[in-house]
């Protein structure tokens, strides 16, 4: 009210003067004294959210704290957008915040770290309004909480700006500019980044078998336009600009992907130094790296092979952990990476998983790498990054992608590989297959085909239609974390539960599990629209953790776990 932020009121309502129809940016309550009038962005009753409701006020039962907002209020740091991505009936929104690393190396100041980050989509031509939390994405579990964040349930050929507003309990809320206009649709998008309006079927019908990606083209592929123009460092260290270059072909035992590394979608435009202002150690944020282009050769085998130890159950995927953080034996690229039953390491016998730093090169011939560079070391414990957290800001854009922070010989220019971290939306959104099938983006190190987002809700038949896939990872307890030897965890309103790899578990079977519909390598078995009578095993990129699998029930080729060839 005025100039003053008052904490956990408690009134009793007066009249309910209305109720809008979808939610609005700002994420907090604004009072108008001239008229009595309590204006509410959101509001939960019996557990349904109502949007805009304006309602008088009865008795006041009462005030907590309370702060001037422009001097003792505590803030949140206010995101920027960088950019919009559409797809059929969706947005994806790359921001960049001001996390735990940047707020925890302040001094003497009043910004705390966000706890929350809500984009709302709103249309300007009579489009349905839309939300980030009210998303399947985010109603899926713990997922769509980070940058990039997906807005769905858009109503397609309309157009939408977004804002992005950051929360935290006990803080004043910050909400962004509204992003540039871009209009969702169904089907592939052009070079230009415009998306059709009727899904790509030519697509499926043109590659309706896994033996189909045998002699396929990606940039010249059956439906797909030519992909869009990129700017990128050529090997030699020269910025110049081109287009994807990738393709699949076959031997009869093994499968290989090839190409330029460079994506077939927007993104060069998309990279930043981050948040105005914070362009220097420790507080930049964001990943400005240009893309660098890099010669793509891996193969893994055309038909994989599950270990014999694989329990598919009832439900079509096993129940068990192929992995776990636990302090001193945690799995790395050279070591403690290979599994058999439970969580137990391996040291002879039957194969039963494999950890993986490098899970696949996509049908576009970029890279799916699993972990980042980023780490929080506390009393000789190292912590690993996850790359899609609210902690440290590392310069996601809208396809979950960035570029490693490789120097040019002889030059300042710093470029990498793009690589991904999460659903390539992009590429997606290129393929415009829409939202009611299931569709393939590649096939990882150990041959299994590999799916975004979508797959069919009965495992056994492609008659029920699609469902968002859902992960079984769930946060560790306190006690959990302790038990597994991580006793010297940094804060949490610093780093929020979730920021680390170590914060994870896979849990399928307990009460606390969260009733997903994959196994610890986010696979399962099931019938596909390349193989529609018969179940396959297949992988799943998800929304929520581990967002790329982290490991594979198969055997994988020789490149899984060497950082030299990747």
């Amino acid at each position: 009210m005025g100039s003053t932020l008052y904490q956990d009121v408690q009134i009793t309502v007066g009249a309910v003067l209305s109720v809008g129809t979808g939610p609005t940016a700002d994420t907090f309550d604004t009072y108008n004294p001239n008229n009595s009038q309590l204006s509410i962005p959101v509001v939960s009753v019996g557990g349904t959210l109502y949007y805009d409701v304006v309602i008088t006020l009865g008795a006041l039962k009462s005030v907590g704290s309370s702060c001037l907002i422009d001097s003792s209020c505590k803030k949140v740091g206010t995101p920027e957008i960088k950019g919009v991505l559409p797809g059929d009936s969706r947005i994806s929104v790359m921001f960049n915040f001001m996390g735990g690393k940047i707020t925890g190396s302040l001094s003497k100041t009043q910004f705390v770290q966000a706890t929350q980050y809500t984009a709302i989509c709103t249309s300007s031509n009579g489009g349905v309004t839309g939300s980030s939390q009210t998303s399947a994405e985010y109603v899926a579990g713990l997922a769509n909480i980070t940058n990039p964040l997906v807005v769905s349930g858009l109503t397609n050929g309309k157009t939408y700006a977004c804002a992005v507003t950051a929360s935290a309990s006990q803080a004043y809320p910050a909400s962004s500019v509204n992003s540039l206009t871009t209009v969702p649709n169904t089907g592939s998008v052009n070079s230009a980044g415009l998306l059709s309006g009727t899904a790509n079927t030519a697509h499926t019908q043109a590659y309706p078998s896994y033996d189909a990606y045998c002699n396929y083209t990606n940039q010249s592929a059956t439906g797909l336009s030519t992909p869009a123009t990129v700017s990128y460092y050529s090997a030699s260290g020269v910025l110049t600009s081109g287009t994807s270059d990738a393709r699949l072909t076959c031997t009869g035992t093994t499968r290989t992907i090839s190409g330029n590394a460079i994506p077939d979608h927007k993104a060069s435009e998309f990279f930043t130094n981050g948040l105005t202002g914070y362009t220097s150690s420790p507080y930049f944020s964001g990943n400005p790296n240009s893309i660098g282009a890099k010669t793509v050769s891996k193969t893994v085998p055309q038909t994989g092979a599950l270990s014999s130890l694989y329990n598919q159950g009832t439900n079509g995927f096993d129940t068990e952990a192929c992995y776990t953080y636990v302090s001193g034996t945690e799995p790395s690229t050279s070591a403690n990476n290979k599994w058999t039953t439970g969580a137990k390491v391996w040291s002879s016998g039957a194969l039963r998983c494999t950890w993986v730093a490098y899970f696949a090169y996509l049908n576009n011939s970029v890279k799916v790498e699993v972990g980042t560079a980023e780490t929080y070391v506390s009393s000789g414990t190292t912590y690993k990054v996850s790359a899609k957290n609210i902690y440290q800001d590392v310069g996601l854009d809208p396809s979950n992608a960035h570029n490693q922070p490789t120097m040019s010989s002889g030059s300042t220019a710093k470029y990498g590989y793009y690589h991904l971290h999460g659903i390539p939306e992009g590429h997606i959104a290129r393929l415009g297959k829409g939202n009611s099938t299931m569709t393939l983006i590649g096939f990882a190190v150990d041959g299994f085909p590999i799916y975004a987002r979508y797959g069919y809700t009965n495992p056994s038949s492609t008659a029920g239609g699609v469902t968002v896939m859902k992960s079984n990872y769930r946060l560790r307890t306190a006690a959990e974390l302790s038990a597994a030897g991580y006793t010297n965890r940094p804060s949490a309103s610093i780093a929020p539960y979730g920021t680390f790899e170590q914060d994870w578990v896979f849990d399928a079977t307990s009460t606390a599990s969260s009733n997903g519909h994959l196994d610890a390598c986010n696979g399962r078995y099931g019938v596909t629209p390349e193989s529609p009578s018969k179940a396959v095993y297949h992988y799943f990129f998800t929304d929520a953790y581990p967002f790329v699998p982290r490991c594979v029930f198969g055997t994988p080729a020789s490149w899984a776990n060497d950082g030299s060839v990747n």
